[in-house]
Protein backbone atom coordinates (compact mmCIF):
# COMPACT_ATOMS: atom_id res chain seq x y z
CA UNK A 1 0.00 0.00 0.00
CA UNK A 2 3.04 2.26 0.20
CA UNK A 3 3.92 4.63 -2.62
CA UNK A 4 7.26 6.12 -3.55
CA UNK A 5 8.01 9.73 -2.64
CA UNK A 6 8.12 10.61 -6.31
CA UNK A 7 4.63 9.28 -6.96
CA UNK A 8 3.27 11.04 -3.87
CA UNK A 9 4.36 14.43 -5.19
CA UNK A 10 3.24 13.71 -8.73
CA UNK A 11 -0.13 12.20 -7.93
CA UNK A 12 -1.75 14.22 -5.18
CA UNK A 13 -5.02 13.89 -7.07
CA UNK A 14 -5.01 10.15 -6.48
CA UNK A 15 -3.90 10.59 -2.87
CA UNK A 16 -6.96 12.80 -2.37
CA UNK A 17 -9.07 10.11 -3.98
CA UNK A 18 -7.69 7.58 -1.48
CA UNK A 19 -8.68 9.88 1.39
CA UNK A 20 -12.19 10.38 0.03
CA UNK A 21 -12.53 6.65 -0.62
CA UNK A 22 -11.61 5.87 2.99
CA UNK A 23 -14.27 8.30 4.21
CA UNK A 24 -16.73 6.49 1.93
CA UNK A 25 -15.73 3.22 3.60
CA UNK A 26 -16.51 4.68 7.03
CA UNK A 27 -19.93 5.73 5.72
CA UNK A 28 -20.54 2.22 4.42
CA UNK A 29 -19.53 0.67 7.72
CA UNK A 30 -21.71 2.92 9.86
CA UNK A 31 -24.58 1.59 7.76
CA UNK A 32 -23.52 -2.07 7.55
CA UNK A 33 -22.10 -2.61 11.04
CA UNK A 34 -24.05 0.16 12.71
CA UNK A 35 -27.50 1.26 11.65
CA UNK A 36 -28.18 -1.65 9.31
CA UNK A 37 -27.30 -4.13 12.06
CA UNK A 38 -29.67 -2.75 14.69
CA UNK A 39 -32.59 -1.34 12.71
CA UNK A 40 -34.53 -2.08 9.54
CA UNK A 41 -33.67 0.90 7.33
CA UNK A 42 -36.76 0.72 5.11
CA UNK A 43 -39.05 0.59 8.15
CA UNK A 44 -37.18 3.10 10.30
CA UNK A 45 -36.54 5.77 7.66
CA UNK A 46 -39.33 7.18 5.54
CA UNK A 47 -39.71 9.39 2.47
CA UNK A 48 -36.87 11.82 1.82
CA UNK A 49 -34.63 10.44 4.61
CA UNK A 50 -34.82 6.94 3.17
CA UNK A 51 -33.92 8.11 -0.35
CA UNK A 52 -31.21 10.38 1.06
CA UNK A 53 -29.72 7.45 2.98
CA UNK A 54 -29.68 5.30 -0.16
CA UNK A 55 -28.14 8.16 -2.12
CA UNK A 56 -25.29 8.62 0.40
CA UNK A 57 -24.58 4.88 0.35
CA UNK A 58 -24.77 4.83 -3.44
CA UNK A 59 -22.16 7.59 -3.59
CA UNK A 60 -19.97 5.61 -1.19
CA UNK A 61 -20.39 2.04 -2.44
CA UNK A 62 -17.63 2.55 -5.03
CA UNK A 63 -14.89 2.96 -2.38
CA UNK A 64 -13.40 -0.53 -2.68
CA UNK A 65 -13.47 -0.44 -6.47
CA UNK A 66 -11.70 2.93 -6.41
CA UNK A 67 -8.93 1.59 -4.16
CA UNK A 68 -8.34 -1.34 -6.50
CA UNK A 69 -8.43 0.87 -9.60
CA UNK A 70 -5.92 3.31 -8.13
CA UNK A 71 -3.64 0.46 -7.04
CA UNK A 72 -3.88 -1.29 -10.41
CA UNK A 73 -3.28 1.98 -12.25
CA UNK A 74 0.16 2.31 -10.63
CA UNK A 75 1.07 -1.34 -10.11
CA UNK A 76 0.72 -2.09 -13.79
CA UNK A 77 3.70 0.19 -14.50
CA UNK A 78 5.76 -0.59 -11.40
CA UNK A 79 8.24 -3.34 -10.60
CA UNK A 80 7.13 -5.98 -8.14
CA UNK A 81 9.03 -5.89 -4.85
CA UNK A 82 8.79 -8.72 -2.37
CA UNK A 83 9.80 -6.21 0.30
CA UNK A 84 6.53 -4.32 -0.21
CA UNK A 85 4.50 -7.50 0.14
CA UNK A 86 6.29 -8.36 3.38
CA UNK A 87 5.91 -4.78 4.58
CA UNK A 88 2.14 -4.91 3.95
CA UNK A 89 1.88 -8.10 6.01
CA UNK A 90 3.93 -6.62 8.86
CA UNK A 91 2.03 -3.31 8.89
CA UNK A 92 -1.38 -4.99 9.00
CA UNK A 93 -0.21 -7.45 11.68
CA UNK A 94 1.21 -4.64 13.80
CA UNK A 95 -1.93 -2.51 13.62
CA UNK A 96 -4.29 -5.42 14.23
CA UNK A 97 -2.31 -6.83 17.15
CA UNK A 98 -1.79 -3.45 18.84
CA UNK A 99 -5.52 -2.61 18.58
CA UNK A 100 -6.44 -6.04 19.94
CA UNK A 101 -4.04 -5.81 22.90
CA UNK A 102 -5.20 -2.28 23.75
CA UNK A 103 -8.81 -3.51 23.83
CA UNK A 104 -7.70 -6.34 26.14
CA UNK A 105 -5.87 -3.92 28.44
CA UNK A 106 -8.83 -1.54 28.77
CA UNK A 107 -11.24 -4.41 29.36
CA UNK A 108 -13.25 -4.29 26.14
CA UNK A 109 -12.46 -7.95 25.42
CA UNK A 110 -10.93 -10.87 27.32
CA UNK A 111 -7.58 -12.15 26.13
CA UNK A 112 -7.88 -15.20 23.91
CA UNK A 113 -4.87 -16.97 22.42
CA UNK A 114 -6.73 -17.87 19.23
CA UNK A 115 -7.88 -14.28 18.70
CA UNK A 116 -4.36 -13.03 19.42
CA UNK A 117 -2.88 -15.19 16.68
CA UNK A 118 -5.73 -14.30 14.34
CA UNK A 119 -4.84 -10.66 14.88
CA UNK A 120 -1.15 -11.37 14.38
CA UNK A 121 -1.78 -13.21 11.12
CA UNK A 122 -4.90 -11.31 10.06
CA UNK A 123 -3.71 -11.11 6.43
CA UNK A 124 -3.96 -14.89 6.18
CA UNK A 125 -6.90 -15.47 8.52
CA UNK A 126 -9.13 -12.95 6.72
CA UNK A 127 -9.42 -10.51 9.61
CA UNK A 128 -9.57 -7.80 6.96
CA UNK A 129 -11.16 -9.28 3.87
CA UNK A 130 -9.94 -6.45 1.63
CA UNK A 131 -6.32 -6.84 2.73
CA UNK A 132 -6.40 -10.60 2.19
CA UNK A 133 -7.66 -10.27 -1.38
CA UNK A 134 -5.41 -7.28 -2.10
CA UNK A 135 -2.39 -9.20 -0.75
CA UNK A 136 -2.96 -12.01 -3.26
CA UNK A 137 -3.64 -9.53 -6.07
CA UNK A 138 -0.34 -7.78 -5.39
CA UNK A 139 1.48 -11.13 -5.32
CA UNK A 140 0.00 -11.91 -8.74
CA UNK A 141 0.67 -8.43 -10.16
CA UNK A 142 4.00 -9.23 -11.91
CA UNK A 143 2.35 -12.09 -13.78
CA UNK A 144 -0.68 -9.95 -14.59
CA UNK A 145 1.63 -7.25 -15.94
CA UNK A 146 3.37 -9.73 -18.24
CA UNK A 147 0.00 -10.81 -19.59
CA UNK A 148 -1.10 -7.20 -20.09
CA UNK A 149 2.18 -6.20 -21.76
CA UNK A 150 1.78 -8.92 -24.38
CA UNK A 151 -1.74 -7.88 -25.38
CA UNK A 152 -2.55 -5.29 -28.03
CA UNK A 153 -5.38 -2.81 -27.58
CA UNK A 154 -8.00 -5.03 -29.23
CA UNK A 155 -7.09 -8.09 -27.16
CA UNK A 156 -7.06 -6.01 -23.98
CA UNK A 157 -10.47 -4.58 -24.86
CA UNK A 158 -11.88 -8.03 -25.56
CA UNK A 159 -10.61 -9.22 -22.18
CA UNK A 160 -12.40 -6.33 -20.48
CA UNK A 161 -15.62 -7.13 -22.37
CA UNK A 162 -15.33 -10.76 -21.25
CA UNK A 163 -14.78 -9.61 -17.67
CA UNK A 164 -17.80 -7.31 -17.86
CA UNK A 165 -20.03 -10.11 -19.15
CA UNK A 166 -18.85 -12.56 -16.51
CA UNK A 167 -18.42 -10.29 -13.47
CA UNK A 168 -20.92 -7.47 -13.96
CA UNK A 169 -23.69 -9.18 -15.91
CA UNK A 170 -23.77 -12.93 -15.32
CA UNK A 171 -22.47 -12.88 -11.72
CA UNK A 172 -24.56 -9.82 -10.90
CA UNK A 173 -27.81 -11.39 -12.14
CA UNK A 174 -27.08 -14.97 -11.11
CA UNK A 175 -24.11 -15.12 -8.72
CA UNK A 176 -22.41 -18.43 -8.02
CA UNK A 177 -19.60 -19.02 -5.53
CA UNK A 178 -17.75 -21.33 -7.94
CA UNK A 179 -16.92 -18.42 -10.28
CA UNK A 180 -15.14 -16.48 -7.53
CA UNK A 181 -16.62 -13.03 -8.09
CA UNK A 182 -18.47 -13.14 -4.76
CA UNK A 183 -20.47 -9.93 -5.31
CA UNK A 184 -17.20 -8.09 -5.94
CA UNK A 185 -15.50 -9.34 -2.77
CA UNK A 186 -13.56 -12.08 -4.55
CA UNK A 187 -10.12 -12.22 -6.15
CA UNK A 188 -11.59 -12.66 -9.63
CA UNK A 189 -13.26 -9.26 -9.47
CA UNK A 190 -10.14 -7.58 -8.10
CA UNK A 191 -8.15 -8.97 -11.03
CA UNK A 192 -10.79 -7.70 -13.44
CA UNK A 193 -10.53 -4.21 -11.94
CA UNK A 194 -6.75 -4.50 -12.18
CA UNK A 195 -7.02 -5.27 -15.89
CA UNK A 196 -9.43 -2.35 -16.34
CA UNK A 197 -7.04 0.00 -14.52
CA UNK A 198 -4.19 -1.19 -16.74
CA UNK A 199 -6.27 -0.37 -19.82
CA UNK A 200 -6.89 3.16 -18.54
CA UNK A 201 -3.16 3.50 -17.80
CA UNK A 202 -2.27 2.51 -21.38
CA UNK A 203 -5.13 4.00 -23.39
CA UNK A 204 -6.61 6.70 -21.08
CA UNK A 205 -10.30 5.81 -21.40
CA UNK A 206 -12.91 3.28 -22.52
CA UNK A 207 -14.65 3.90 -25.88
CA UNK A 208 -14.93 7.69 -25.52
CA UNK A 209 -13.42 10.35 -23.27
CA UNK A 210 -15.40 13.15 -21.63
CA UNK A 211 -14.84 16.43 -19.88
CA UNK A 212 -13.95 15.89 -16.22
CA UNK A 213 -17.04 17.77 -15.02
CA UNK A 214 -19.22 15.50 -17.14
CA UNK A 215 -17.60 12.50 -15.46
CA UNK A 216 -18.48 14.03 -12.10
CA UNK A 217 -22.05 14.72 -13.19
CA UNK A 218 -22.46 11.12 -14.41
CA UNK A 219 -21.16 9.83 -11.08
CA UNK A 220 -23.80 11.77 -9.13
CA UNK A 221 -26.54 11.04 -11.68
CA UNK A 222 -25.98 7.26 -11.66
CA UNK A 223 -25.82 7.32 -7.84
CA UNK A 224 -29.20 9.07 -7.80
CA UNK A 225 -30.66 6.49 -10.20
CA UNK A 226 -29.27 3.69 -8.05
CA UNK A 227 -30.82 5.16 -4.90
CA UNK A 228 -34.22 5.51 -6.60
CA UNK A 229 -34.06 1.91 -7.84
CA UNK A 230 -33.36 0.68 -4.31
CA UNK A 231 -36.16 2.83 -2.91
CA UNK A 232 -38.64 1.51 -5.50
CA UNK A 233 -37.57 -2.15 -5.65
CA UNK A 234 -36.07 -2.80 -2.21
CA UNK A 235 -33.16 -4.67 -3.87
CA UNK A 236 -30.58 -3.12 -1.55
CA UNK A 237 -28.25 -6.11 -1.31
CA UNK A 238 -28.09 -6.62 -5.07
CA UNK A 239 -27.80 -2.98 -6.13
CA UNK A 240 -25.12 -2.37 -3.49
CA UNK A 241 -23.04 -5.30 -4.73
CA UNK A 242 -19.53 -4.20 -5.62
CA UNK A 243 -19.90 -5.88 -9.02
CA UNK A 244 -23.13 -4.06 -9.86
CA UNK A 245 -22.89 -2.50 -13.35
CA UNK A 246 -24.03 0.84 -11.91
CA UNK A 247 -21.39 0.69 -9.19
CA UNK A 248 -18.71 0.01 -11.82
CA UNK A 249 -19.90 2.97 -13.91
CA UNK A 250 -19.79 5.28 -10.89
CA UNK A 251 -16.30 4.07 -9.92
CA UNK A 252 -15.03 4.55 -13.46
CA UNK A 253 -16.48 8.06 -13.72
CA UNK A 254 -15.09 9.30 -10.41
CA UNK A 255 -11.71 7.71 -11.13
CA UNK A 256 -11.56 9.50 -14.49
CA UNK A 257 -12.57 12.77 -12.85
CA UNK A 258 -9.70 12.61 -10.39
CA UNK A 259 -7.29 11.41 -13.05
CA UNK A 260 -7.89 14.67 -14.89
CA UNK A 261 -7.29 16.83 -11.80
CA UNK A 262 -3.90 18.47 -11.39
CA UNK A 263 -3.09 18.74 -7.71
CA UNK A 264 0.24 19.01 -5.92
CA UNK A 265 -0.17 19.19 -2.17
CA UNK A 266 2.26 17.89 0.47
CA UNK A 267 -0.56 18.17 3.04
CA UNK A 268 -2.79 15.83 1.04
CA UNK A 269 0.09 13.41 0.58
CA UNK A 270 0.90 13.48 4.28
CA UNK A 271 -2.72 12.83 5.26
CA UNK A 272 -2.95 10.00 2.74
CA UNK A 273 0.10 8.30 4.22
CA UNK A 274 -1.87 7.34 7.34
CA UNK A 275 -5.34 6.92 5.85
CA UNK A 276 -5.03 3.15 5.33
CA UNK A 277 -4.68 2.81 9.11
CA UNK A 278 -8.22 4.16 9.51
CA UNK A 279 -9.46 0.95 7.92
CA UNK A 280 -7.14 -1.24 10.00
CA UNK A 281 -8.33 0.42 13.22
CA UNK A 282 -12.10 0.72 12.90
CA UNK A 283 -12.48 -2.67 11.16
CA UNK A 284 -10.40 -4.62 13.66
CA UNK A 285 -12.74 -7.34 14.95
CA UNK A 286 -12.40 -6.35 18.61
CA UNK A 287 -12.71 -2.64 17.82
CA UNK A 288 -15.77 -2.71 15.58
CA UNK A 289 -18.39 -3.30 18.33
CA UNK A 290 -16.65 -0.75 20.57
CA UNK A 291 -16.99 2.03 18.00
CA UNK A 292 -20.49 1.37 16.77
CA UNK A 293 -22.14 -0.03 19.91
CA UNK A 294 -20.21 0.66 23.13
CA UNK A 295 -19.68 4.35 22.38
CA UNK A 296 -23.43 4.74 21.84
CA UNK A 297 -23.10 6.17 18.33
CA UNK A 298 -25.94 4.20 16.77
CA UNK A 299 -28.28 4.75 19.73
CA UNK A 300 -27.70 8.49 19.47
CA UNK A 301 -28.28 8.52 15.71
CA UNK A 302 -31.54 6.57 15.74
CA UNK A 303 -32.89 8.66 18.62
CA UNK A 304 -32.37 11.86 16.61
CA UNK A 305 -35.15 13.92 15.06
CA UNK A 306 -36.02 12.48 11.63
CA UNK A 307 -35.01 15.59 9.70
CA UNK A 308 -31.47 15.51 11.11
CA UNK A 309 -30.76 11.80 11.34
CA UNK A 310 -28.72 11.49 8.10
CA UNK A 311 -26.71 14.62 8.87
CA UNK A 312 -25.89 13.28 12.34
CA UNK A 313 -24.84 9.98 10.76
CA UNK A 314 -22.44 11.85 8.45
CA UNK A 315 -21.21 13.92 11.40
CA UNK A 316 -20.31 10.78 13.34
CA UNK A 317 -18.53 9.45 10.26
CA UNK A 318 -16.37 12.58 10.27
CA UNK A 319 -15.60 12.09 13.98
CA UNK A 320 -14.70 8.41 13.51
CA UNK A 321 -12.60 9.23 10.44
CA UNK A 322 -10.58 11.98 12.14
CA UNK A 323 -10.21 10.07 15.42
CA UNK A 324 -8.99 6.93 13.67
CA UNK A 325 -6.61 8.99 11.52
CA UNK A 326 -5.01 10.44 14.66
CA UNK A 327 -4.64 6.95 16.15
CA UNK A 328 -3.29 5.73 12.81
CA UNK A 329 -0.73 8.53 12.85
CA UNK A 330 0.46 7.46 16.31
CA UNK A 331 0.58 3.72 15.59
CA UNK A 332 1.94 4.30 12.08
CA UNK A 333 4.75 6.52 13.35
CA UNK A 334 5.74 3.89 15.91
CA UNK A 335 5.56 1.15 13.28
CA UNK A 336 7.64 3.11 10.78
CA UNK A 337 10.33 3.77 13.39
CA UNK A 338 10.45 0.12 14.44
CA UNK A 339 10.40 -1.09 10.84
CA UNK A 340 13.30 1.21 9.96
CA UNK A 341 15.37 -0.02 12.91
CA UNK A 342 14.65 -3.69 12.19
CA UNK A 343 15.43 -3.22 8.47
CA UNK A 344 18.71 -1.47 9.31
CA UNK A 345 19.65 -4.20 11.78
CA UNK A 346 18.85 -6.98 9.31
CA UNK A 347 20.79 -5.27 6.54
CA UNK A 348 23.81 -4.86 8.85
CA UNK A 349 23.52 -8.48 9.98
CA UNK A 350 23.41 -9.79 6.41
CA UNK A 351 26.45 -7.75 5.42
CA UNK A 352 28.50 -8.91 8.41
Amino acid sequence: MQRSDKSKVRDSNFELLRIISMFMIVILHIGTHGMGKYINISNFLTGFNEVFYYFIRSLSIIAVSLYVLVSGYFLTKSKFKLKKLVSLFMEVSFFSTVIYLVNVLVGNVDFNVVMFFKSLFSVFTGGYWFVTVYFVMYALSPFMNKLIDHMDKKEHGNLIITGLLVCNIWQFIYPHALVGVSNGYGLVYFLFLYILAAYIQKYEFLIKDFNRNLYLFMYFFVAFINSLLIYRTGLMDQLYSYNSPLVLIMAYCLFQYFKKLKIKSPNINFASKFVFGIYLIHEQSSMRPVIWKKFGIIEDIISTDGNLIIFKMIGYCVIVFISCWIVSFVIGTIYNALYKKVSTYMLTFLKS
